[in-house]
């Protein structure tokens, strides 16, 4: 499996400027609350990373945190899709839930055009425990071919 460690190289290699965060727990969704060593995580900032699969083979997904696909919307972006069960996801990509960082990753990206509405994105770094932190302009020049679509679902 990726780890912490193999994580930050692959993103210095590719020249990504990024800020750790180390958390004092483990989560395999986004936190709701500042559980970081360095106080420098913000909820409002969590993105999370799906992998799907669908006819054209795999897709990354970026949303909030806090969202949920809505599955018409992504159905009509993608065709037929399912999110990778842990163990495909493990075998395939060498994560684990929780931990994918999609600026690690050699896939088409689909970006929800909400998660564009953030500053900085906290995300997923190879383990439960820890994240980085990427400011959005930086995190989308590593991101080759992605595309912005409405996906997420309303709130009500």
């Amino acid at each position: 499996m990726r780890s912490f460690e193999s994580v930050k190289n692959a993103l210095r290699v590719k020249g990504v400027t990024f800020d750790e965060v180390l958390f004092t727990d483990t989560a395999v969704s986004a936190r709701v609350t500042d559980t970081s060593m360095g106080k420098n995580y913000d909820p409002l900032h969590a993105i999370k990373t799906l992998i799907v699969s669908c006819k054209d083979g795999f897709k990354a997904v970026i949303l909030r945190g806090s969202d949920k696909i809505d599955q018409a919307k992504l159905k009509a972006v993608v065709g037929k899709w399912s999110v990778l069960d842990s163990a495909t996801l493990g075998t395939k990509f060498d994560y684990q839930p929780g931990t994918i960082c999609p600026l690690d990753l050699d896939l088409p990206v689909l970006i929800d055009q909400d998660a564009l509405n953030i500053e900085i994105w906290s995300m997923g770094a190879g383990a439960v425990d820890k994240g980085v932190n990427v400011k959005v302009e930086e995190a989308l020049k590593h991101l080759v071919g992605y595309q912005i679509v409405p996906i997420r679902q309303e709130k009500i």
